[in-house]
């Protein structure tokens, strides 16, 4: 059965994302363990100095997820960088490939199935182009 979040009010669908999806399946221990690592890197996570309302989750044990609220704080280049050194980080301790850009989550019969790039594909999709909350959980 898909997850529900519970998200804070500043969270709206048109905050901004970064999917990571993931090359196989985590174990519960590996989503617990990347929850803890995403949950410390937003908790830091700075742009220029200032503190990005930001939050971070496992997506169904399928895809590492950051959101942004940038109403008031704007990502910039540098503190995009820092997601990709943190996201590594987690791939080469969890041995994954998060960035291989192919890698889709297509819903079927209500639950979110890792696939393959398909530009075919008419079902409900989560790619690594998804750039908005509301497109990923709103589906």
């Amino acid at each position: 059965m898909p997850q529900t979040y519970n998200f804070a009010p500043q969270f709206d669908e048109n905050c901004r994302v970064w999917v990571f999806i993931v090359s196989r399946p985590l174990t519960a221990t590996e989503s617990a363990w990347a929850q803890e690592q995403l949950t410390a890197f937003t908790a830091t996570w700075q742009t220029h100095g200032k503190d990005m309302n930001a939050t971070g989750f496992v997506f169904e044990n399928l895809a590492l997820v950051l959101v942004a609220n940038e109403a008031g704080v704007k990502a910039s280049g540098c503190s995009m960088d820092k997601i990709n050194h943190h996201i590594k980080a987690i791939a080469e301790e969890l041995e994954l490939d998060l960035f291989d850009r192919m890698n889709t989550l297509v819903l079927e019969a209500g639950e979110w199935q890792l696939n393959r790039f398909d530009a075919s594909e008419s079902r409900p999709c989560i790619t690594a182009a998804t750039q908005r909350l509301g497109d990923l959980l709103f589906v």
